[in-house]
This record gives structure tokens, sequence and C-alpha cells, in this order.
């Protein structure tokens, strides 16, 4: 069964896109087919995936103008056998306007665009993750409607966790909405400072917000995860091995999740 994750947040700069190209390789790497559709404007994931890390040359056809095609098939880009993207560029930031001249005032089927392009390929994979921008918009509205999983991401900060509370009654907005379902999978802290006071003490509201909810993996911000974004995830040295290693645990824990609802919903 495949499963559809968005990782999400309304604050930007907490991992969000990093976390999601982590999730996404790393599942490849368990001999798991993955796609990674980048659904951002902004196309950070396609930056640090397609770009940085495979090395890969101008897409040519971006997640824009497959849109515009209503076929998603000719902008998958094969990066390794199991693991594939649907990169983004700038002109996605258009997308708000295609809905509108596809749809008129008929607003309900604007959410349920993505969720129909992305059907066709469910058969392919066995996890489809989607990362959006951090807003408002149609562009989230999509994902949540086309996603199995919401995780939220969340920095020990007061501002971070203060959004992925907010995150909650909007993704419940959007469900009522347009009268679908979604499962709240997992809020993945990202600790600013091991050991540091104000980590721990936000660490503790999450852990009382979200309760199970909460991973019991959390990303330690490294100065190796910061380079990544500069040269591409490595794996060279002891540093590389050790931020991997954290998110191969992390992704470990994913799984096991997914599957349990899996059995679950049999």
């Amino acid at each position: 069964m495949t499963q559809v994750i968005n990782v999400a947040n309304f604050k930007g700069g907490v991992g969000k896109t990093t976390t999601t190209v982590m999730l996404s390789l790393l599942l490849s790497q368990k001999n798991n087919k993955v796609l990674l559709v980048d659904f951002d404007p902004q196309g950070n994931a396609t930056d640090l995936l397609y770009y940085k890390t495979f090395e890969k040359a101008a897409p040519q056809k971006t997640i824009y103008q497959a849109i515009q095609d209503k076929d998603l098939t000719p902008a998958i880009h094969a990066l390794t056998d199991n693991l594939h993207i649907i990169p983004a560029e700038g002109d996605l930031r258009n997308f708000p306007r295609l809905l509108a001249r596809m749809f008129g005032r008929d607003y309900i089927k604007y959410g349920f665009l993505l969720d129909a392009l992305l059907m066709p390929l469910k058969d392919d994979y066995d996890y489809i993750f989607i990362d959006v921008p951090p807003t408002i918009s149609d562009f989230t509205d999509n994902a949540i409607v086309a996603s199995d999983h919401i995780a939220i991401v969340m920095q020990t900060q007061e501002f971070s966790l203060g959004a992925a509370e907010d995150f909650i009654p909007y993704v419940n907005e959007v469900l009522e909405k347009f009268e679908t379902d979604v499962n709240l999978l997992a809020a993945i802290p990202v600790l600013m400072k091991k050991g540091g006071r104000v980590d721990e003490l936000i660490l503790e509201e999450a852990k009382k917000m979200f309760k199970e909810k909460l991973t019991s993996s959390p990303i330690k911000i490294r100065e190796r995860i910061k380079a990544w974004g500069l040269t591409g995830i490595r794996d060279e040295d002891m540093h590389d091995k050790e931020a991997l290693d954290m998110y191969r645990g992390l992704a470990e824990e994913m799984s096991q999740r997914m599957e349990k609802f899996a059995m679950e919903e049999i």
C-alpha cells in the first residue's frame, strides 16, 4: 500500500525540507520505492537532492509544466533505481492562478488537483513524500488532501512550537472543507542545542502537546547538516556518518509508525 506523507510546519527554516529529503533518500536505501514531489516554488528539495547531491543537469520537465499537461509521469526523474523526484522551479508560483483558470469559482476542486494527478503513480511507489512551502496556501491544501500522513517538524524554539500547534487546527479546517481525512503520523523535534535548558523545556511542552506522536528520534542541529546545503548530502567522513545515522534512526521510526498504521487499516 502506497503511503503519501507531507512533512510540514507554518514556520520556515525548521528543517522541514532537509527532513523530507533525508527520509526519502534513506527509505529508498532500505529497498523501498520512493517518490519525492517538490511542491514548493522555492525548489529547495530539488536544489538539495537533484542538483547538489546527485549533480543532475536542469530537468527537461518540472512539476508545474506537468500539472499544466495534467500528467506528472513525464516530470519524474530517476536519481537511483529506488529514488525518484518530481522537481520544482520558480514557475510553480503560478499554480494558484492555474487553479483559477482551470476551475473558476469551483473552489472545492482547487484542493483535489494534486491528489488526482498522483493517483496513477501510486502503484509504482511504497512512499510518496510531498515538500510544500511553510504557508497557508493552495500548495499546502493540495498536499494535505493528497496525503495519508502529516508529520510536523518543529525546532525547540517557542515560535516553532507555536507554529506546530497552530498547524493542527489548520489541517482540521482543510479536512472539513474538502471532506477528507489524514493521519497525524508524528511530531519531529529538531534540537537547537543538545542539553540546552530552553530546548529541554520546550521539548517537555511538546511532549504534553503531542504525546505519543512525538518521535523518540530527535534531530540535533549539526554544522555538517548545514554544510550539506552547499555540498549536497555526502557520506565521506565521520561527521557525515554521524549525521546520516541520526536521520537513519528517524527513518526507521517513521517506517515503523507507517507499518503500524497500515496494519491497523487492514
